[in-house]
């Protein structure tokens, strides 16, 4: 078991053999020791592995058949559905244009739109570029490529 932290943000990672019910006893000792609260809620899982492995814990929704199964509340991405992991989006066969459609309809639908009604002179369209257009691209595009 592999675990990074990183501010309010945790990533683990199990490999095929680990068990999930020896990481629910782990967090949950970590957790009375740092007094955290872990976010089941907001938890998402990503096989990674081979085609049939990834299928089996979709399918099964545990790590192996020895595993305990993962509540159901829990999503697991299928391949071609992104988790977003510390602002990146990442999944097994993934489409390149996915994480950057949210980010452009957000640009074009909200910002620009609400900005372009107040006729802004050509020196604030620079300032509204640099601030919003640029501001919502560079981090994705340093995190995806």
């Amino acid at each position: 078991i592999i675990i990074n932290l990183y501010a309010d943000d945790t990533t683990i990672f199990l490999r095929k053999g680990d068990r999930y019910e020896h990481l629910q006893e782990i967090l949950k000792h970590w957790c009375l020791a740092s007094g955290a609260k872990f976010n089941m809620e907001k938890t998402e899982i990503l096989p990674i592995g081979t085609i049939t492995h990834r299928s089996d814990v979709i399918a099964l929704r545990k790590m192996n058949h020895n595993d305990t199964p993962f509540e159901p509340n829990i999503k697991i991405a299928k391949d071609g559905f992104p988790i977003r992991s510390l602002g990146a989006w990442i999944g097994n066969k993934l489409d390149n244009t996915t994480p950057w459609e949210p980010v452009l309809d957000k640009i074009i639908n909200q910002n620009l739109q609400t900005w372009n009604k107040g006729d802004p002179s050509l020196d604030r369209k620079w300032l509204i570029t640099q601030m919003f257009i640029g501001g919502m691209t560079q981090f994705l595009t340093k995190a995806q490529g």
